[in-house]
């Protein structure tokens, strides 16, 4: 199997899991620091274990290096993952970085509110922003089935977000507040994270590919950083007072770190459940950066697209939502939107290809023709 087909595949799979393990947290009642039931709601601390994935990241970048300059280096190990440049600087990860953790709390209490394959339809409008901030800062060009991809795209996030705001009254298996604003509030937060990470999607490329860094270094930087800036809000949050939908702890603050350690107590899957989230994170994010460098990042949200189809099926199986015809057809319409930008890809893949082609060819005959006038008339036997 090709290496880039199998992390992509990985990349898929650990999003989906991602999403999954998180949701299933948030459905999860434990007793906090006043000794009464709540339910899972802390969005800063899965930022942080985020976080702490990527910078994992980091340490295994280092362990490579140091067991490949010792054993001798691997051509393929070095191009993939330890390759190192004069012109990357650890500092240009700072913004995307910031980006990241406000999107990632936003996108984690967006989820709390909302329905699992919600969030992640809604995630594709990030597709949309990328193709938008693309233009104006890496100089592409959207044709106009790019445009006509995003308005599709775009049509099918208005029926999402407003079915959901339907649907709460029957629909109610995984969801902490069953009233129209906070499941609105949930969707407009992961829309507005969107914005956000389209951002640092098109500026992480931007950074990748002039400074040609090892999506590994450049994962755990991000990684280093991230902790230090989300440590510092996680304090910030613990006092923060906050009005319901964002107040379900014993104090009613925004993320309580004294119902995290009350919570974590004699609870073992719940530990391994956020043990194995870090773990998939960093490869995740490494992949995800990986993508972005040696391809774009519109594909690395195509590729991350694809989770949907995972989301749903878990699910349906496990009985977590209930799906109806109007549920479908903005899934349909979405799909619609982001098939149309994918082709709108491969066209501009083939042209490029044909173009190509037509070059070399065009070499070749002039070669060729130059070479003629000079060449001998074979011998008459």
């Amino acid at each position: 199997m090709d290496h880039r087909v199998f992390l992509s595949l990985i990349f898929v799979l650990s999003g989906t899991f991602n999403v999954l393990v998180v949701k299933w947290a948030n459905q999860q009642q434990v007793i906090g620091s006043d000794e009464k039931l709540h339910r899972f709601q802390h969005p800063v601390v899965f930022t942080l274990l985020m976080f702490l994935g990527e910078f994992l990241c980091f340490l295994v970048f280092k362990l490579i290096r140091m067991i490949s300059s010792r054993r001798g280096s691997i051509a393929d190990l070095d191009n993939i993952l330890t390759q190192d440049s004069s012109e990357f600087r650890p500092l240009s990860m700072l913004l995307p970085t910031v980006l990241d953790v406000v999107a990632s709390i936003l996108l984690f209490t967006g989820l709390y509110l909302t329905y699992a394959t919600s969030f992640q339809m809604i995630r594709g409008a990030a597709l949309i922003f990328v193709g938008i901030f693309s233009t104006m800062f890496l100089n592409h060009t959207l044709s106009g089935r790019h445009w006509l991809a995003i308005f599709t795209i775009s049509c099918g996030l208005l029926d999402i977000i407003s079915l959901d705001v339907q649907r709460v009254g029957y629909d109610q298996v995984t969801l902490p507040y069953t009233d129209q604003k906070s499941i609105l509030t949930g969707d407009l937060l992961i829309l507005i994270a969107e914005i956000l990470h389209g951002l640092q999607y098109v500026y992480e490329e931007k950074q990748l590919k002039t400074s040609n860094v090892a999506p590994l270094q450049a994962a755990g930087w991000q990684g280093i950083f991230g902790l230090i800036i989300t440590s510092l809000l996680a304090i910030c949050m613990h006092f923060l007072p906050s009005v319901s939908p964002f107040n379900e702890s014993s104090r009613a603050v925004f993320d309580d770190w004294s119902d995290l350690l009350a919570g974590l107590q004699g609870n073992p899957a719940l530990i391994m459940a956020m043990i194995g989230f870090t773990v998939s994170c960093a490869l995740y994010n490494f992949i995800g950066l990986f993508i972005a460098m040696y391809s774009s990042s519109a594909n690395r949200l195509l590729a991350d697209g694809l989770r949907v189809y995972f989301i749903w099926v878990f699910v349906i199986v496990m009985e977590w939502e209930y799906i109806n015809l109007v549920t479908i057809l903005g899934f349909i319409i979405l799909q619609m939107g982001i098939i149309l930008y994918r082709q709108a890809l491969f066209l501009d893949w083939y042209r490029a290809a044909v173009s190509r082609w037509y070059q070399a060819r065009y070499v070749d005959l002039s070669a060729e023709n130059t070479a003629a006038p000079n060449s001998r008339p074979a011998d008459v036997i």
